[in-house]
């Protein structure tokens, strides 16, 4: 099972993007992209993302079956900080 996410960016893109590289070095989470588009795996989590103008899209592709959506919604919001 699959779903979309979308965040209004409050910050530029870059910033944002690197804020989340940050994030994912710390907790162990493999994450390749730049400030257009780049994925992500960790912690049972498989996803994707793209910028479109201000807006923030992500693709989660599989997750763990106990997480609920809104966890995940949650970590997204944490993960990508200024989103």
């Amino acid at each position: 099972m699959s779903k979309e996410f979308q965040f209004k960016l409050t910050s530029p893109a870059a910033a944002v993007i690197e804020k989340a590289k940050g994030a994912a070095a710390k907790n162990g989470v493999t994450f390749n992209g730049n400030a257009e588009k780049g994925s992500f795996s960790g912690m049972g989590i498989v996803g994707e993302y793209r910028i479109v103008e201000t807006n923030l899209e992500v693709h989660i592709k599989q997750k763990p079956m106990i997480m609920t959506w809104g966890m995940i919604e949650k970590s997204l919001n944490q993960f990508f900080a200024s989103a």
